[in-house]
């Protein structure tokens, strides 16, 4: 009866984080290979290249667009990637601030992202942006988005035109 008296008296004492689970400890190389997963990611939805977009998930991964499931698979994410149209216009993926750090399913990220087009003879334009929310775990193939919430920030409303 005392050995659970005891127990119960170390599980109160412990704080709450310690009870919780352990965060992923990430290495220098671990944080260079996650920004590493950014750049992939943003260059091959760039150029057109799926098999590249496709090396940054797991097989399971999901998409998410302002809240929606835009992608529950590798194969569905990467279905929407569009090769490049020569002549038109090139939306281009601009991710700053990245923010990584580690957590109990292995690494969560977070960045900021512009898109910005770019035509010849017009001037750059960013044409959205938004918010990534990752989760990023550690597989046999290396460090892979199992999550993606993307949140578009609201744009403004153009203004109607003048009859």
């Amino acid at each position: 009866m005392n050995r659970w008296i005891a127990l119960v008296a170390l599980s109160l004492a412990l704080p709450a984080s310690a009870l919780a689970q352990k965060k992923t400890t990430l290495t220098p190389a671990d944080y260079e290979e996650i920004r590493g997963i950014y750049a992939k990611y943003s260059y091959g939805f760039d150029t057109g290249d799926a098999k590249l977009v496709a090396s940054v998930y797991t097989p399971d991964a999901q998409f998410i667009v302002g809240g929606k499931v835009a992608g529950g698979t590798r194969e569905a994410i990467t279905g929407m990637v569009r090769p490049l149209a020569p002549g038109k216009g090139q939306m281009k993926h601009m991710p700053t601030n990245v923010f990584i750090e580690g957590s109990e399913d292995g690494a969560k990220g977070m960045a900021y992202v512009a898109l910005v087009t770019f035509e010849e003879g017009k001037a750059p334009a960013v044409t959205g942006g938004g918010w990534y929310h990752d989760t990023i775990v550690k597989t046999a193939d290396g460090w892979r988005f199992k999550k993606r919430d993307y949140q578009p920030f609201p744009l403004p409303i153009a203004a109607t035109p003048a009859p």
